[in-house]
């Protein structure tokens, strides 16, 4: 194509003014021979000069040479460098490309500036006629915006295609480097990419199916021909490295979307940490409704689920064991719920354990069922008995009916018969003593219960006279555990969140004199208290110090003889103290007590 100037009069001002400003918008520009590299700047303006290129004879290695000098910032070094390689641009100006160019951020004087590279050629540009233009110039506002736009795009999807449904083509905005090379180089056909996609074992076999569907382009035109289909995804498994991650594959409407010409935009992201995190949740929430809370066996939701499947299925042997826990109201009202629970929680892990395959249910406050399509009456039968003589040995007893069949019979009517031969076994374990047997457990229980609190209560009646407090506490974990507290204490810990450490700040500004503060505050320093205690040859360490009531209290601190790095326990001993010393706080402030002296005194 001919392009001629009209009025070609260079003392005319708006020639030279179009000339002149047109020539101004550019930084650079060379003459370049695509086949040998050769070229000449025919302007280079001074913000763009670089130091010791003047060697340089070849415009591949002039750009390569800027990478290496680091001119080109690193996330946009990958698609400046193309231009680098000669085949690359051979292939574009040769082909008859009229749309080369390139945005990319450029050091200059220290920052950084937004710079447009492109490559024009003349009509007809060939073998024969191999020179074009290069040319870099200063990115307007909207090519920036537009690059920033692209590059978050491209922190989000690792693939970026514009296809064309009507044409089976495609454009590359982003792919991968194996993309590129294996199929954006080779294909031309975006259904070929595709095929070629699925059929060498890029995706997971059992996605294989829904891939295929996806991508079926006469499915797509038919679906994108409706006005109010906007997106379309797909949720599959992609191989990357040596696994599979899951992606998700979009496609959205081009602006340029036609009836006629149906121009789209395929994103596709690896969504594989989100979607497992996501399945993890669900799982979690559907577990929440499916548990038993206390038990952690499936519960009377999951029961009604399972056993409405078996009957509306009507086909295969089912089993049903139907278990009623004996004594659970008198336990509850003898010992507290507390003991109830820790029976329920013992039947039902002794149920699970000897049915680890098997399915185990809660279904009401003591009741538990087991399904199964795999064992037989007589082999669930037998297994119960050793259930049952492992459960006496904690003094549990369980009432037990077991029925099975066909659950074309109806799974609720084997269900039934179980829960009938529970109600039997039961009536026969009262009618032969059972309630007196169980009532002389509990009383048993009962006096044993009884008899650890009496002497708990005894202990801390004669230790609260002799101590101010003792108390084990978790360095690692600012927590303690009290044998005796005081109850002024306690409620500093409720006010500290139970931080035992702000707790004692509290303790040392109300209760501690002013002078012994320091010395209790240094102990608080759980990092440098941890480092004495391990190197005190006794393992302890020891300070008097006085309260604002004048009552002198020896606090003595030992370390548990096994810790690790998560846990690490002490002991902190409070007693009241009484010296005939003149000076107490001469003699004992500051100083560790020897083990004998801290007793005595």
């Amino acid at each position: 194509m001919e392009v001629s100037v009209v009025n070609e009069n260079k003392n005319d001002v708006v020639y030279s003014f179009v000339k002149d400003t047109l020539l101004d918008n550019f930084l650079k520009l060379a003459k370049v021979n695509v086949l040998t590299g050769e070229f000449e700047f025919m302007k280079y303006d001074a913000v763009m000069r670089e130091e010791g290129y003047e060697s340089i004879s070849s415009i591949y290695e002039y750009i390569e040479r800027q990478v290496a000098d680091g001119l080109i910032l690193s996330e946009y070094v990958g698609e400046y460098l193309k231009f680098a390689n000669p085949e690359y641009v051979k292939k574009r100006v040769f082909s008859g490309d009229r749309r080369i160019i390139q945005s990319y951020k450029r050091k200059v004087h220290g920052g950084y500036m937004w710079i447009t590279f492109g490559i024009i050629g003349p009509e007809g540009c060939c073998e024969e006629n191999p020179w074009v233009v290069f040319y870099w110039r200063e990115a307007d506002s909207d090519t920036t915006t537009m690059v920033d736009a692209l590059s978050t795009l491209s922190a989000i999807y690792h693939k970026i295609l514009k296809i064309n449904l009507t044409t089976d083509r495609f454009q590359v905005i982003k792919v991968s480097e194996y993309e590129r090379k294996h199929f954006a180089n080779r294909l031309t056909r975006i259904t070929e990419w595709w095929r070629e996609f699925a059929e060498g074992g890029h995706v997971h076999e059992e996605d294989l199916t829904v891939f295929r569907e996806f991508t079926d382009a006469e499915r797509l035109k038919k679906v994108f021909t409706e006005d109010s289909v906007s997106a379309q995804s797909c949720r599959y498994r992609r191989l990357v490295g040596d696994s599979y991650r899951w992606a998700q594959m979009e496609l959205v409407p081009s602006i340029e979307y036609e009836p006629d010409n149906q121009i789209l935009i395929l994103y596709i992201k690896d969504i594989h940490d989100a979607y497992l995190r996501d399945l993890r949740n669900r799982q979690a929430l559907l577990d929440g409704y499916h548990r038993d809370a206390l038990t952690r066996l499936f519960n009377r939701h999951k029961y009604n689920e399972d056993l409405k499947a078996l009957s509306k299925d009507g086909e295969g042997h089912l089993t049903c064991m139907y278990a009623d826990v004996n004594g659970l109201h008198e336990l509850n009202n003898h010992l507290g719920h507390e003991k109830g629970d820790d029976m329920l929680c013992s039947v039902a892990d002794t149920l699970k354990r000897f049915f680890p395959e098997e399915t185990v249910y809660r279904i009401g406050g003591d009741e538990f069922v087991m399904l199964s399509t795999k064992l037989s009456k007589e082999t669930v039968e037998h297994i119960m008995v050793e259930v049952r003589r492992e459960l006496l040995q904690d003094n549990y007893e369980i009432s037990v009916g077991v029925e099975d069949g066909q659950c074309e019979q109806n799974a609720y009517k084997i269900v039934g018969a179980a829960e009938l031969a529970m109600r039997e076994d039961k009536e026969r374990y009262y009618r032969e003593n059972g309630r007196d047997r169980r009532r002389r457990v509990l009383n048993e229980e009962l006096e044993k219960t009884l008899e650890a609190k009496k002497y708990a209560e005894r202990f801390l009646s004669v230790i609260s006279d002799k101590y101010a407090g003792v108390y084990f506490v978790d360095l690692r974990k600012d927590t303690l555990q009290h044998i005796y507290i005081p109850e002024y204490f306690l409620e500093l810990l409720e006010q500290a969140d139970y931080s035992y450490s702000r707790a004692m700040r509290l303790y040392i500004d109300r209760y501690v004199k002013e002078e012994y503060q320091a010395g209790l505050l240094q102990m608080l320093d759980y990092e440098e208290l941890a480092k004495c205690l391990s190197t005190e040859a006794q393992g302890d360490l020891s300070l008097v110090y006085q309260k604002v009531d004048g009552k002198y209290v020896s606090l003595r601190i030992l370390e548990m003889e096994k810790y690790t790095e998560e846990k690490y326990e002490t002991i902190w001993i409070f007693s009241e103290k009484v010296f005939q010393s003149d000076d107490p706080i001469q003699l004992y402030s500051g100083r560790k007590l020897s083990y004998e002296e801290t007793v005595n005194r």
